[in-house]
């Protein structure tokens, strides 16, 4: 990660350096620690107040921040993003928003009635709520598809609303520190994304 030359006010002022959409992208593309703080810094009233609006855990702003982060990274290296359409910060809050009202879906869907920790028992469309039902096994097919260790990770994190740190220490995870944990679970997520727009048409009933 390239890093800007050293200035103690850069790092209490990280958007000095920042003044333009411009800069800001060439900073991101150059992942200049810096410009993923000034970025972090400008979107993160506005997704806190998202997460709020949907009763996610004040504990999650974190993990979305950084997932939304490395999202629009990889979008940035991969040419899918460029500031003639969106600036950073639109596109940053896009992305967690999404991220959000993934999370908020499995939660409040997913536990409107009793999962086991591997995922595995569902309730049948017989057994519920014809609406819950299709929910339920809309959700399933999508994290079904995702397949392990997917769907453990999105379930400890989302679900059972483990930290990262409580999931390393007891054991419910084969990762052995956070960073990795959460890329992982970012490449996850991603996935998910994918999903949702592949089962567009149901999934806009959630």
């Amino acid at each position: 990660m390239e890093e800007v030359k050293k200035n103690p006010l850069h790092w209490i002022f990280p958007c000095r350096l920042y003044q333009t959409d411009e800069k800001l992208f060439i900073g991101l593309a150059r992942e200049e620690t810096q410009a993923i703080q000034c970025l972090l810094q400008n979107v993160e009233s506005s997704v806190s107040k998202m997460m709020k609006q949907l009763e996610l855990r004040d504990e999650l702003l974190n993990e979305i921040l950084h997932d939304g982060m490395l999202i629009l990274l990889n979008k940035i290296k991969s040419d899918q993003f460029q500031t003639e359409r969106s600036s950073p910060k639109t596109y940053l809050i896009s992305i967690c928003k999404n991220l959000c009202l993934n999370a908020s879906r499995l939660k409040h869907h997913l536990l409107t009635d009793p999962l086991d920790e591997q995922l595995h028992e569902y309730p049948t469309l017989e057994d519920a709520d014809l609406g819950i039902g299709d929910k339920l096994k809309l959700l399933k097919r999508m994290l079904e598809e995702l397949g392990s260790p997917c769907k453990e990770l999105i379930y400890l994190k989302y679900i059972s609303e483990l930290s990262d740190e409580e999931q390393i220490k007891e054991n419910r995870t084969s990762y052995k520190n956070a960073d990795s944990l959460r890329v992982s679970r970012s490449q996850c997520m991603k996935k998910l994304l994918a999903l949702s727009n592949k089962y567009k048409s149901s999934y806009a009933q959630l």
